[in-house]
């Protein structure tokens, strides 16, 4: 038998190094989900609205086909406080996930994205930057939202 000690040597490395990176590939890495997030509500006078319910809701839509959702009522200052929410996702669950987002072509969504809105007691509002709803795109870490909210029906 003529075999070359070079090309077999080579062939194990190339099998070795190609197991290597499907272990890698498939391995779940921790990310942040949404940030810690601060929300203080209040009514048009700026007086703190308590027992108003504040929804938190999240999604990577390039990791994960569902989104997460928690509640919490404000204090009597009209303050929530939502930790922070990891999650985790292989290398190729992010491709995949990507790939099925980019098939919504222009409406398409990436990455991760999170918001609040305030509900309750004939109130509601989402906190507002400028003329924009706020809607956390990855970072910071940590957020701090004043929502005015406003009688329903408004």
């Amino acid at each position: 038998m003529n075999s070359d000690p070079k090309k077999t040597s080579r062939a194990a490395i190339l099998r070795f190094v190609a197991v290597v990176l499907l272990i890698v590939g498939a391995w779940p890495i921790t990310y942040l989900a949404s940030p810690r997030w601060d929300v203080w509500v209040v009514n048009e006078d700026g007086h703190p609205l308590p027992d108003i319910n504040v929804a938190l809701r999240y999604v990577n839509y390039s990791a994960e086909g569902e989104s997460h959702s928690a509640v919490l009522w404000t204090d009597g200052n009209g303050h929530v406080l939502f930790p922070e929410q990891y999650a985790k996702a292989s290398f190729y669950r992010r491709v995949l996930y990507t790939i099925s987002s980019a098939q919504a072509g222009v409406h398409a969504s990436f990455g991760r994205h999170a918001s609040v809105f305030a509900y309750g007691n004939g109130y509601e509002g989402f906190p507002v930057n400028g003329q924009y709803v706020e809607d956390w795109r990855g970072s910071p870490a940590s957020m701090q939202s004043k929502i005015v909210a406003t009688r329903s029906g408004r």
